[in-house]
């Protein structure tokens, strides 16, 4: 199964010269948690929350004067739109990340796919195995 299907495409964008507060007051406005960075329409990073709060604070930057290429952390790690779930998984967990993002053959973003949507994806593909299981049980033996 191809993670194409499972990816969310409407992700926020940001370009890599743009400022560290002005990726912080987009994600606040957009309340999302990261953004992924775009230079000439190929994917270049991707900068969270967490990466803004804890460079400019424990650094003590001036997050005016800080632009959003110096914030992302490389290597970027991404998933081709062709790949499986697996893999995605695989990706996540070698990486220790939360978020990949999904590209096609030409680099462009696909959309991106999260620990927590393929948690969910999970959780889901377990509801309907267990509803599975007891439409064969015996009325009664469920429980």
């Amino acid at each position: 199964m191809s993670i194409r299907s499972y990816v969310q495409r409407d992700v926020r964008r940001i370009g890599p010269n743009e400022s560290a507060r002005e990726a912080a007051q987009r994600m606040t406005q957009e309340n999302v948690g990261c953004l992924i960075v775009e230079e000439r329409g190929h994917v270049t990073g991707l900068l969270t929350d967490r990466d803004v709060a804890l460079e400019i604070l424990c650094n003590r930057l001036d997050p005016s004067a800080v632009p959003v290429r110096q914030l992302v952390r490389q290597p970027l790690v991404t998933l081709d739109e062709d790949a499986s779930i697996r893999e995605a998984v695989d990706l996540i967990r070698l990486h220790g990340i939360r978020r990949l993002p999904v590209v096609g053959a030409a680099g462009d973003l696909v959309g991106i796919v999260t620990a927590d949507d393929l948690t969910m994806l999970f959780v889901s593909q377990l509801d309907n195995i267990s509803d599975a299981v007891q439409r064969q049980l015996p009325h009664g033996a469920g429980g």
